[in-house]
């Protein structure tokens, strides 16, 4: 137990592959992620700051620089299109909402200050209430940022981000109703701009996959993500099609399926520098539950850490219960390990300390083992040959027998013919009469039988015990056997051949025959069962 605990804390032995690369993901690249994720936005603000290269015409400045203002023009307004201040805070402060919510937030309010159109107000107002339904838990100033919203005359993209946000506010909204007419209002709203945003974008996969999860019909969700099931990168749209295939797997009650697909999503979460995430702190859970503690509470702290730094107060909510439990765990599974280790390494000291006392006596007990093993030897060679002598008598014991019986035998038929030749009727009877025959026989294999016995004393056990129960021989009376077991007796002495045994048991050779086949095809193991009888390899068994 102590060694098995060990064991797998230590060399990780039964790991997930998953897991396995989430740990390296974790513990190796994380930090170089973030630091690339951190200086991707540093280069960003840096084109906020370079008023030259921001201007109408974009004359100014150096190659490496307009390098990085036409990759911003391309990221968000296409090719062609020149990038304003607006173009980069808004996109800002999109990029920092799943990095640090303060960072996103402050880049809003200045995209908000220098909107120079209705259109650019709208986008921002939007992005505002989502930060605060996601990150935040202001759902009320969401709420009331999001019905001062007027979209009727937005265009397509703008409509979409606010059916979006819509379906994610109620979604949020319905899960803290304080009573079910309230939530049923929210459900129904939340139902409302979800069919919005599938007659605007009918292909939009992850919407239509939520709606499929709330109606639980999760194996439509796997037919819907067939295509993209095939790529298995860590893009970040690849992410959150691992944590809803990882939703619909804990639905189907597939706990594997579930934590393979949380623990992708959580990879590519980290892979792509995001801080405020679902799935690592779910799979921790989820790990918790399993007796995976260790792994949970790395995997919960590390959540923790990066919710904090993130600043996404929603996201620590959400891990508000599972933490104390977990934490609870990791310290009880902590003290625990410290016992095993401290308990095995005593038992490593008292192991240590008896090899040294036994060495103390090896030297003393060989010459002791030495002796005894010659004796031994000596012993073993007599009872070798007093179990030759042994079998050989109870040969010649049924050898005598044997010719007595056949003498016996053939008196009866000489009077028989004395007394056929004089007319005598009374001794033609008796003559006839086969009782001083049976009589005979039956006296000789009832010595047989406690000659044998005597011998072999577990000879009937053994013999049961190749068989099934339902086909072992019970014996009618103690002591004496039937003939199928006085036909595997003999054999157990060495009479193999079928003839001699019909001649010692007065039966056809058919019927030795048809025993011997019958019961060595009811045998459990047939070849333990004809080295046994048989004494020989079971390809070379005699079958007449």
């Amino acid at each position: 137990m102590i060694l098995g605990c060990f064991g797998a804390v230590v060399f990780g032995w039964g790991e997930n592959p998953c897991l396995k690369q989430l740990d390296r993901v974790l513990t190796g690249d994380f930090v170089s992620v973030k630091e690339h994720r951190l200086d991707s936005l540093k280069r960003l603000e840096g084109i906020v700051g370079l008023e030259g290269i921001i201007g109408m015409d974009g004359s100014r400045g150096s190659g490496g620089e307009r390098g990085e203002v036409v990759g911003a023009r391309g990221a968000v307004g296409g090719p062609g299109k020149d990038i304003g201040r607006w173009d980069l805070y808004h996109r800002l402060a999109g990029e920092y909402a799943s990095f640090n919510t303060d960072s996103a937030l402050r880049y809003n309010r200045m995209a908000r200050a220098v909107a120079s159109s209705g259109a650019e107000r709208m986008r921002s107002d939007i992005q505002l209430a989502s930060l605060y339904n996601s990150s935040k838990m202001m759902y009320k100033e969401a709420n009331d940022l999001f019905s001062a919203i007027k979209a009727d005359s937005a265009d397509r993209r703008t409509k979409c981000d606010y059916f979006i946000l819509g379906v994610q506010l109620f979604r949020n909204l319905e899960s803290l109703a304080p009573d079910d007419s309230l939530r049923r209002v929210y459900t129904r709203r939340k139902q409302a701009f979800r069919d919005s945003v599938m007659a605007l974008v009918p292909d939009e996969k992850f919407i239509r996959a939520n709606e499929l999860l709330d109606a639980g019909r999760s194996a439509e969700v796997f037919e819907l993500f067939r295509s993209d099931m095939s790529d298995k990168g860590y893009s970040r749209a690849n992410g959150a099609m691992y944590h809803i295939l990882a939703r619909a797997s804990r639905q189907t009650g597939d706990r594997e399926m579930e934590k393979e697909y949380l623990a992708m999503a959580a990879k590519a979460d980290i892979e792509n520098g995001v801080r405020e995430y679902l799935a690592l702190p779910q799979l921790a859970l989820l790990l918790y539950e399993e007796g995976d503690v260790d792994r949970a509470y790395r995997y919960m702290r590390r959540s923790i850490e990066d919710a904090k730094a993130c600043n996404a107060p929603v996201r620590l909510f959400d891990m508000t219960e599972a933490i104390p439990v977990i934490s609870e765990a990791y310290a009880v599974r902590q003290r625990s390990l410290r016992t095993s280790v401290t308990l095995l390494l005593v038992l490593v000291c008292i192991l240590l300390a008896g090899v040294v006392v036994s060495l103390q006596f090896v030297r003393r007990r060989n010459r002791q083992l030495s002796r005894a093993r010659e004796k031994l030897e000596e012993s073993n060679h007599r009872l070798a040959v007093a179990g030759t002598v042994r079998e050989k008598y109870v040969r010649r014991f049924m050898y005598l027998s044997r010719e007595y019986l056949e003498k016996l035998d053939g008196y009866r038929s000489h009077l028989f013919k004395i007394g056929s030749t004089r007319n005598l009727d009374k001794l033609l009877d008796a003559i006839r009469s086969a009782d001083i025959v049976e009589r005979s026989a039956d006296t000789f294999y009832a010595s047989f039988d406690q000659a044998f016995l005597e011998l072999y004393p577990d000879f009937v056990d053994e013999f049961n015990s190749f068989m099934r129960p339902e086909e072992r021989i019970m014996l009618k009376e103690e002591g004496i056997l039937n003939t199928e077991l006085r036909i595997f007796a003999l054999m157990k002495l060495g009479i193999t051949e079928s003839a001699e045994i019909a001649r010692f048991l007065h039966c056809s050779q058919s019927t030795v025959y048809n025993y011997r086949t019958r019961y060595r095809a009811k045998a459990l193991d047939k070849d333990a069962f004809v080295a046994f009888f048989f004494g020989e390899n079971p390809q070379s068994t005699p079958t007449n």
